[in-house]
């Protein structure tokens, strides 16, 4: 038995004696040609606290070229795309030893020792084989593009880890960073954008548009932020919108002006944007549709909306549903092309004036007028005009009135008949004749009369503007038939001149007396 216990404490005491052994060995003072001395050919840094102490000749081929030596910053920026928990792992390696990190990629790993004060980085690839000199100077060339593709890119790129400090920042973002430091250069540098959530798991991307802090004297710049999650950390993207931000303004003060202005109208304004609801309207709409506002603000569509006024009978009352369904249609088609102009007669008597114009992005608007004083005022004036050429009419002198420019522009019956030279498709009781002329009549005149001055005195007299008086002649027809020729200036330079037979200038008969009872009828 107690050679079996004796055989069984030999291992224990082999394995005693070999940590000994190496702990006294670590507490050797061990110089840097030591440790690059043990990893001869190998990929390995040597660190003395800030400052890259040294490194293998395959390490120093991933280093990059400047006048300035690389530093442990330098380092840690050009490794911890790979192995992001490096600046944390190296922040604690003299309470540690020893630790290996395995690159997100698994493709390769990094040995950090702790010897003496240095402290040690060996880069290995996955299998164990140390990275060669091609395949290093692949992986150059390949970190060179990536790198002078982040750098020149005008967009701000910069990296975080998952503590949310800045792990890495392209030229833009250092500019910028300088610019508002007031020309220090510091590193890391400062979070332009504050502290910026990152996004969602299942999102991976989350994107806003925050705006960069404002210089006395300056406005703030806009920008469209991307955060990206990363395995390490977030990496973000940050393009300029100021361009865009003062766009939206200045449309946002525009349709804030039309606003104001389309708010002091008495025109009622509809717009429907391209999937036909209503975006914008103005108080003449709602006092002259009777429609409330809280309905206007649903952006309601324009058939809701269209169906609404039949409901509130502030449209024309159609035959029956399908034709009112087709009129709309119609009046849809009709806006968007901008053909609709219609004269809407309410149940109520009034009179709308529908106008429909098209609108940039396939929108489209109405305006809606109430007409209802200018059409009774045109009915008014209508009547007082058949009722003046009614009376025209009625007269046996031929009338016809000339315009300051001389040209025809009313003739009653008596002088269709009087003068029946002129041809028919021109007569007309009252109606304006715009293509005849007091020279183009002097002329048929003449032609039927006996030469006189009198024609001469008629184009002299309408041709003069002011100190103008009526005036009569009698005249001679060719058929030998007296005429009597009266020139009447009328306001605003017009020119009347009448004509009539001695005859019909005599007056009218006196009615004769009645020899019996008057029956009174109507």
């Amino acid at each position: 038995m107690t050679s079996t216990l004796a055989a069984a404490l030999v291992p224990v005491a082999i394995s005693l004696l070999a940590v000994v052994t190496v702990l006294l060995a670590r507490r050797t003072p061990t110089t840097p040609r030591q440790l690059l001395r043990e990893a001869e050919g190998t990929m390995t840094f040597l660190l003395d606290g800030d400052r890259l102490e040294d490194a293998t000749p395959t390490a120093r081929r991933l280093l990059e070229d400047g006048a300035t030596p690389p530093d442990r910053e330098d380092l840690v920026r050009m490794l911890t795309p790979a192995f992001p928990r490096l600046r944390a792992v190296l922040d604690d390696i003299e309470s540690d030893g020893a630790t290996r990190l395995v690159a997100e990629d698994r493709t390769s790993s990094l040995e950090v020792e702790y010897w003496d004060g240095f402290v040690r980085l060996t880069l290995h690839q996955d299998d164990g084989t140390v990275t060669g000199p091609s395949t290093g100077a692949a992986r150059d060339a390949e970190l060179d593009t990536l790198r002078a593709i982040a750098e020149d890119a005008p967009q701000l790129i910069w990296s975080e880890d998952e503590s949310g400090a800045i792990t890495w920042a392209n030229g833009a973002y250092l500019e910028l960073d300088r610019h508002h430091s007031h020309g220090a250069e510091r590193w890391p540098p400062g979070r332009i954008f504050g502290a910026l959530d990152t996004p969602d798991p299942g999102t991976g991307r989350l994107h806003r548009r925050l705006a960069g802090p404002a210089t006395e004297g300056e406005r703030a710049d806009w920008y469209d932020v991307t955060t990206v999650r990363r395995p390490a950390g977030t990496v973000h993207f940050a393009v300029d919108a100021d361009a865009v931000v003062k766009a939206e303004e200045a449309q946002r003060g525009f349709v804030q002006t039309l606003s104001k202005t389309f708010a002091d109208l008495a025109t009622g304004l509809a717009i429907f944007d391209r999937d036909r609801r209503l975006v914008m309207f103005n108080p003449a709409l709602m006092e002259l549709t009777a429609l409330p506002v809280d309905f206007l603000a649903t952006q309601p569509r324009i058939h809701a909306f269209l169906d609404r006024l039949r409901e509130q009978r502030m449209l024309p009352e159609p035959r029956d549903y399908r034709s009112w369904r087709e009129e709309i249609v119609a009046l849809e088609s009709e806006a968007a092309n901008g053909r609709y102009c219609e004269t809407w007669a309410l149940p109520d008597g009034q009179i709308y004036r529908v106008t429909g114009r098209p609108h940039p992005d396939g929108a489209i608007a109405f305006l809606i007028e109430d007409i209802t004083a200018e059409m009774s005022l045109t009915r008014r004036f209508r009547t007082q005009i058949d009722t003046s050429t009614a009376i025209l009419d009625s007269l046996d002198e031929a009338i016809a009135v000339f315009s300051p420019s001389g040209v025809l522009t009313l003739a009653n019956r008596a002088y269709d008949s009087f003068w029946p030279h002129r041809e028919e498709a021109d007569a007309g009781a009252g109606v304006p004749i715009g293509d005849l002329r007091l020279r183009d009549e002097l002329e048929r005149w003449k032609i039927a009369c006996v030469p006189t001055d009198v024609w001469r005195d008629i184009r002299n007299g309408a041709m003069v503007a002011e100190d103008r008086r009526p005036w009569t002649a009698a005249l001679r027809r060719d058929d030998g038939r007296q005429v009597t020729v009266r020139v009447q200036p009328l306001p605003a330079g017009a020119t009347m001149v009448g004509f009539s037979s001695p005859a019909a200038a005599a007056g009218p008969q006196p009615v004769p007396h009645a020899t019996g009872p008057v029956a009174l009828s109507g």
